[in-house]
C-alpha cells in the first residue's frame, strides 16, 4: 500500500482493500484476457468503471471538500493506480484524474461550478493533454491535431494549452465535433487517440500560471504512471510466487530451485526499491513541491525498471503457458514495456535528475 510509513496507513490500506475488492468482483481475472480483448477494440471495462465512481468517488479524491469532493491528496490517487496496474483494467481513469486535478488547481470558477462537479460525477469524461499546434479564434473556437492523446477515445472534454493573439491559454474542448482516430497500442488496455479539431467548441480556463500548471500535471502523470508500474510489477511478482509454489518438475516444485530463488529474490528487491521511489514522489506531490519533479522522475525510472523486470521474468517462470496469448502474464509485459515510453523517453527523466544537481551530459 502506497505511503504505508505515514500518518492514516489505516485509512489507506483499508482503501486499498476496498478498491482490490471491487476490482475482483466486477472484473475477475479468470475474465482479463477476455477483457482485454475487448479493449483493444475500444470497449472500457463499464462494470468497474461505473462501481468506481458511483459507489467510491474516485475521480472526486483530491478534490477540497468544499468543492464537493473527498478533501483527499495524491496519496489516495496513488494507490488507485496501483490497483489499475495490478488489475490491467481498461478504465479511462489516468486521464479523467489529471483533468480534474488541472480544473481543481485552475481556481477559474466558472470551470470550478460548471464543469468540475460533470468530470467528478463521470458524466463528462475528461483528459489532459500537454502537446503544441492547437490555436484557438477570437471565439474561441479551437483547431489542430492532438497526437497520441490518453484516453482519447473515450474523452468528453480535453483540456490543453492553444495559441491565441495574446500567447498561449488553457481550453476545455470539446470532442464531440472532432475526429478521433485510436491508435493500436502495445499495451491493449491503454486507449491512446490523435483527435483532430475543426473549430471546435471550447471554454477558456483561467490560469494564473499556464506554463506552471502544465509542468506540474507532467509530474503527476509521471507519479500516477509509477504508480501503476509498481502494481504492475507486484502483481506479476506474486503471480510468478504462486506458480513456483505448485509447478512441479523433476518431483520438486521449480521454487524450490536455487536459481529461481534468486531470480524471483531480485524481482523483489527491485519491487521493493520502486515502492520507496514511489512513495517519495506521492510524498513530494502531497507535501513538497519544489521536490516533485526530482521525485517524480526517480520514481518513474525505479518503478519502470521493476515492472519490466517482473513481468518478464514472470513470463519466463511461468514457461510455455506464460508465452500463450490465452495466458494473462503478457498482459502484465505489454503495460510494463508501453507504460515505461508513455510520458516520452526515459533519457528525459535521467537528465532531469542529473541536471538538478548540476551535472549535464
Amino acid at each position: 500500500m502506497i505511503l504505508d510509513d505515514v500518518d492514516a496507513v489505516a485509512d489507506r490500506a483499508d482503501f486499498a482493500e476496498v478498491l482490490a475488492g471491487v476490482a475482483n468482483r466486477a472484473t475477475p481475472r479468470n475474465t482479463v484476457v477476455t477483457r482485454a480483448d475487448a479493449a483493444a477494440s475500444g470497449e472500457i471495462d463499464s462494470a468497474l468503471w461505473e462501481r468506481l465512481i458511483g459507489e467510491i468517488g474516485v475521480l472526486g479524491l483530491a478534490v477540497p471538500d468544499e468543492l464537493g469532493g473527498a478533501g483527499a491528496t495524491w496519496a489516495e490517487i496513488a494507490v488507485l493506480m496501483e490497483q489499475i496496474g495490478r488489475s490491467t483494467a481498461a478504465v479511462p481513469v489516468l486521464g479523467a484524474v489529471l483533468a480534474v486535478e488541472a480544473i481543481t488547481a485552475s481556481g477559474d470558477s466558472a470551470a470550478l461550478a460548471e464543469l468540475l462537479p460533470a468530470m467528478v460525477a463521470g458524466s463528462t469524461i475528461g483528459t489532459v493533454w500537454s502537446g503544441t499546434g492547437l490555436t484557438a479564434d477570437a471565439t474561441g473556437a479551437v483547431s489542430g491535431e492532438a497526437r497520441l492523446v490518453l484516453d482519447g477515445g473515450h474523452a468528453d472534454v480535453v483540456l490543453a494549452q492553444a495559441e491565441t493573439g495574446t500567447g498561449a491559454a488553457w481550453f476545455a474542448i470539446e470532442t464531440a465535433s472532432a475526429a478521433v482516430r485510436r491508435h493500436e497500442t502495445l499495451d491493449l488496455v491503454r486507449d491512446l487517440a490523435t483527435i483532430t479539431f475543426s473549430d471546435a467548441p471550447a471554454r477558456a480556463i483561467a490560469v494564473a500560471d499556464p506554463g506552471g500548471l502544465a509542468a506540474r500535471l507532467r509530474d503527476l502523470a509521471l507519479v500516477a504512471v509509477a504508480a501503476e508500474q509498481l502494481g504492475v510489477a507486484e502483481q506479476a511478482l506474486a503471480d510468478a510466487v504462486e506458480y513456483a509454489g505448485v509447478r512441479e518438475q523433476f518431483r520438486r516444485v521449480i521454487g524450490s530451485f536455487q536459481a529461481l530463488k534468486h531470480l524471483i529474490a531480485d524481482v523483489a528487491t527491485e519491487t521493493d526499491l520502486a515502492r520507496s521511489m514511489v512513495e517519495h514522489a506521492v510524498w513530494a506531490a502531497v507535501s513538497s513541491p519544489d521536490d516533485l519533479p526530482e521525485a517524480a522522475a526517480m520514481a518513474m525510472l525505479a518503478a519502470s525498471r521493476a515492472a519490466i523486470l517482473a513481468s518478464g521474468e514472470n513470463v519466463q517462470i511461468h514457461g510455455g503457458i506464460g508465452f500463450s496469448w490465452e495466458h494473462p502474464a503478457h498482459l502484465l509485459f505489454r503495460k510494463a514495456r508501453s507504460n515505461d515510453s508513455l510520458l516520452g523517453p526515459t533519457e528525459r527523466l535521467t537528465d532531469r535528475i542529473l541536471s538538478t544537481h548540476g551535472v549535464h551530459r
